[in-house]
């Protein structure tokens, strides 16, 4: 393909209409082409987790280490998500983005968020012991529309394609993991909040001194402005 043609098809992308199609499970590359096709979740829980201190480790460790690291986390992800009903989609670098969608979305995403903690909290006792080190994380929980469309290289090199999920669910998750970190690891938007009070699973129950697990503030977000998200330090004690 030449510089020419390459730039018509970019400007193909950009120009053209588009069909967008309703869904009600969370995509795979295989339900979406490259045609002007949208698929849209009208109604999606976005769970993105950012994995903190991995610079740090790799300068005090090695390499390999990071690596053993990297997939132990990943393997947390992936199970606490899928073992509270969860999708989980991509995977770049220190984050990974995961969907829940259905019955009790939001609590399952929350919990899925707790379980994670836990394991967290147990890998950083074999790299505390093993080496001095520990890792860092935060964990950010949005909800709404949500639309995904195919992208990347056409053909069958699937390492040249990815799915490109777009929605303000999405962007307040990421900025929310962001404002994440130890000891309040899990950040929620006021609507995930708002979901759980109606839902069979409150974790708002109180703690021992009387108090909600959940605090709240406002923080200026660059996707909403203004917001007031909520935090906890809570997890599952599953071990």
């Amino acid at each position: 393909m030449s510089h020419d043609e390459n730039l018509e098809t970019i400007k193909s992308y950009l120009t053209d209409s588009y069909t967008r199609e309703e869904t009600r499970v969370v995509p795979k590359r295989s339900d979406l082409t490259f045609g002007n096709t949208l698929k849209q979740m009208p109604h999606a829980v976005v769970m993105y987790v950012d994995m903190r201190g991995s610079r740090k480790l790799l300068s005090k460790t090695t390499a390999f280490v990071s690596v053993k690291v990297h997939r132990a986390f990943l393997q947390s992800i992936v199970y606490c998500v899928e073992n509270r009903d969860g999708h989980f989609r991509s995977f770049n670098g220190d984050g990974a983005l995961s969907f829940f969608v259905g019955e009790n979305a939001a609590s399952r995403a929350v919990r899925a968020a707790m379980d994670l903690k836990a394991y967290v909290k147990q890998i950083n006792k074999v790299l505390s012991r093993k080496h001095g080190v520990g890792i860092d994380f935060g964990v950010g929980i949005g909800q709404g529309k949500v639309d995904v469309a195919k992208s990347g290289k056409r053909g069958d090199d699937s390492t040249k394609q990815d799915l490109v999920w777009v929605g303000m669910p999405v962007y307040v998750a990421v900025e929310l993991s962001d404002l994440a970190g130890h000891p309040n690891h899990i950040w929620i938007s006021p609507h995930v909040r708002k979901s759980i009070g109606k839902q069979e699973y409150r974790p708002d129950v109180v703690n021992h001194n009387g108090k909600s697990m959940w605090w709240w503030t406002t923080k200026k977000l660059k996707s909403v402005g203004q917001y007031e998200p909520r935090y906890t330090s809570y997890y599952s004690l599953i071990f």
